[in-house]
């Protein structure tokens, strides 16, 4: 992959992200990742979400290798570009029936 091109991999994360926020809860069962989110307590999906956005840091990081030389620079970026989407992500599960923003 050249190495401009990395920046595809977090953002095909971000869209995975969005896929499973854009779910649904509307008390039923209708898909297997329903049947796999329905055992997870909400306190421990909430818990999950750091190591899903600090994935998507990691990946922001590794994306922005070719196009920044600072190591801090590259931390920042990253760190700022996640934060902005979870807020956004946040807020896009304000519009899905049965979910809420936290």
């Amino acid at each position: 992959m050249p190495t401009k091109l990395r920046i595809l991999i977090p953002l095909a994360y971000m869209l995975g992200i969005f896929a499973l926020s854009s779910i649904p809860d509307t008390g039923r069962v209708e898909t297997q990742v329903e049947r796999i989110f329905l055992w997870i307590s909400p306190e421990f999906q909430n818990f999950l979400h750091i190591p899903l956005f600090g994935g998507l840091a990691g990946c922001w990081f590794w994306a922005l290798n070719p196009w920044l030389e600072s190591v801090n620079s590259k931390i920042v970026t990253a760190f700022t570009i996640t934060i902005i989407y979870s807020f956004l992500d946040e807020y896009h599960q304000l519009s899905v029936p049965g979910r809420f923003g936290s």
